[in-house]
């Protein structure tokens, strides 16, 4: 059995176009994408709300996952570092989780097999 690798990155939406398209060029094409909102390093606006200034600290990211199991994951993290790092804080995390199992629902196609397009 080979390898399978979830990779989990939590980042700002604004250089998402520039990192699919990367990951493309190294092999990677299917990902998921969920829209989310978080809170770490970053500062926070202050805004004025009824008279009184209050801090917003909530930001808009994008938690993208991606499975591999041929790609390496260091060459996902370095696309991840060439296209969404800017050194400033609020660049996001990247999780790696080793997984035991992937089944395609439609085949029941296990492993390596299920990531890969098999046309009719």
């Amino acid at each position: 059995m080979s390898n399978l690798t979830k990779i989990e990155i939590i980042t700002r939406p604004n250089r998402f176009y520039e990192f699919q398209k990367a990951l493309a060029e190294i092999g990677v094409s299917g990902l998921t994408v969920t829209k989310a909102l978080g809170t770490g390093l970053e500062k926070g606006l202050i805004e004025l709300y009824r008279g009184k200034k209050k801090e917003n600290n909530i930001h808009e990211r994008m938690k993208i996952e991606i499975v591999v199991s041929t790609v390496p994951v260091e060459d996902v993290l370095e696309v991840v570092k060439k296209t969404l790092r800017t050194g400033e804080p609020g660049d996001g995390k990247v999780f790696i989780y080793p997984l035991a199992e992937v089944v395609k629902i439609s085949t029941g196609e296990r492993g390596v097999d299920a990531l890969q397009d098999h046309p009719k």
